[in-house]
């Protein structure tokens, strides 16, 4: 209900039945970590303590330095190799490629 009431939505029976099972648990595990709602009071309140902060001094602060929220990690993207050497991983998995051997 939680989740339905983020995201505005008054019929929670229905998103859930729109929801797959797996999409539910990636919410979960997602909300658990990053609550919608602490995010926002955490907004809210960094945005009001960078005010009062530039009240005080004269000067203009950011709100994010005035965040609890940890900075979010940082995704790499994967290159060409790094997606062919993961799929080498994979039970059955050939490489198909340039560095790929024929009779292997």
């Amino acid at each position: 209900m939680q989740l339905a009431r983020e995201f505005g939505r008054g019929d929670w029976r229905r998103m859930l039945s729109e929801m797959s099972a797996t999409e539910l648990g990636e919410w979960s595990v997602h909300f658990r970590q990053y609550s919608f709602s602490d995010a926002h009071l955490d907004a809210e309140f960094a945005t009001l303590k960078s005010l009062v902060a530039g009240l005080v001094t004269g000067k203009p602060h950011d709100a994010t330095n005035f965040s609890l929220m940890p900075d979010p990690e940082p995704s790499f993207e994967k290159n060409d190799e790094d997606m062919m050497f993961a799929g080498e991983g994979i039970f059955g998995g050939v490489r198909y490629g340039p560095g790929s051997q024929s009779g292997n």
